[in-house]
């Protein structure tokens, strides 16, 4: 990982950082936005959410989603850590 924003939010859930040509960074920020929130909640993909996707990956937004979802749920099971936990 060489970019600076990924490296810090691997530790920091809530980390603000992002470059706007990094990839880890664009998941990241979808999966911290809001219609990836929406989606979660509504259990379905919402229009808003994949026009997002598709306008942040073109034609590679289905797997781009399914790296969206595994990002959302790091970023949860971070938040569920004890702070200063190295696990």
């Amino acid at each position: 990982m060489t970019c600076p924003d990924c490296e810090a939010a691997q530790t920091a859930s809530h980390h603000g950082g992002y470059h706007a040509n990094c990839q880890g960074c664009q998941v990241r920020a979808l999966a911290t936005g809001p219609g990836f929130w929406e989606s979660s909640r509504a259990g379905t993909m919402t229009p808003g959410y994949r026009k997002a996707l598709e306008t942040t990956f073109g034609d590679d937004w289905k797997s781009s989603h399914a790296q969206v979802k595994a990002e959302g749920e790091r970023l949860k099971n971070l938040e569920k850590k004890p702070e200063g936990s190295q696990e």
